[in-house]
């Protein structure tokens, strides 16, 4: 529906130090402004990547977010990936969006207000968007 949002461009990287105080404020921004619920209750789907612009959504609407206000700050849309990983401990499919650094790849979670390394996190990878906005799926064992 928004081709836009999807359009991944500018560099890939971002300069850690530059950012993190930016990456910080937006997560806790939008996890605090947004309601999570499913997209059942919200729109009687089971499934819908949208934005939450009603004020309620559920995680990649939360993720989505997060990347276009990013992005209209001025920080380069190829730098924040969405990625589907698996909660190791609460048991549920979840997704996020990475923000990839030179400091390593950082997660911008709405479960977690702050911006943690993707392996500080009680995640199974199983896919992550790519820079050139194809996905690439991870063995899982």
């Amino acid at each position: 529906r928004e081709p836009a949002a999807c359009a991944l461009d500018g560099a890939p990287i971002l300069d850690w130090d530059a950012t993190k105080d930016t990456l910080s404020e937006i997560n806790i921004l939008v996890n605090t402004t947004i309601r999570s619920d499913s997209d059942m209750a919200c729109y009687g789907l089971e499934e819908l990547w949208t934005f939450p612009e009603k004020g309620w959504g559920d995680c990649e609407d939360f993720a989505l977010l997060k990347r276009r206000e990013l992005v209209e700050m001025g920080l380069p849309s190829a730098a924040f990936t969405m990625a589907i990983v698996h909660h190791e401990v609460r048991l549920f499919p979840h997704a996020v969006l990475v923000a990839e650094t030179t400091a390593g790849s950082f997660v911008l979670d709405q479960l977690h207000d702050d911006v943690l390394c993707w392996d500080a996190l009680p995640y199974r990878w199983e896919r992550r968007e790519r820079p050139d906005g194809r996905w690439v799926r991870y063995a899982l064992p």
